[in-house]
């Protein structure tokens, strides 16, 4: 279940303070509060009181931010980009893990075969000392 709520920074009545409010989207009710950390903490926590879901199912919030002077394509464009950086650095580390696995199995060959530790490193394009690292 996903639940998107306008979030809009709004001077409280009362005191004149900014404060942020979230209203969901489809469902009556809104929430505040004086940072953005703490509006979403109180959605998170009434978020099954919105939907009426059961405290058991899962609900994903989706926020979205209307900010006066600022185009809601800078924050997208944003988190898409940041989005697009993790998933790279995902696969980057999967390559790594592989890819320091082939370098032990082909350490192993080579110091196997007999070659030399300096010798080893040239074939593997790698430093001596690089390669004492791996065969540790």
């Amino acid at each position: 279940m996903r639940l998107t709520v306008l979030v809009r920074r709004e001077r409280a009545l009362d005191t004149g303070a900014w404060v942020w409010t979230a209203l969901p989207q489809g469902y009556p009710g809104s929430v505040g509060g004086r940072t953005i950390a703490e509006l979403q903490e109180e959605v998170e926590a009434r978020k099954h009181l919105f939907t009426g879901e059961d405290p058991a199912a899962e609900v994903v919030v989706d926020y979205i931010y209307e900010l006066p002077d600022v185009a809601p394509e800078i924050l997208i464009d944003y988190k898409h980009e940041r989005s697009q950086r993790d998933r790279a650095a995902l696969e980057l580390r999967r390559a790594n893990d592989v890819l320091s696995t082939k370098a032990r199995e082909a350490a192993t060959a080579l110091r196997l075969a007999d070659l030399s530790i300096r010798d080893s490193a040239a074939l593997m394009g790698l430093s001596k000392s690089r390669f004492e690292q791996i065969c540790s």
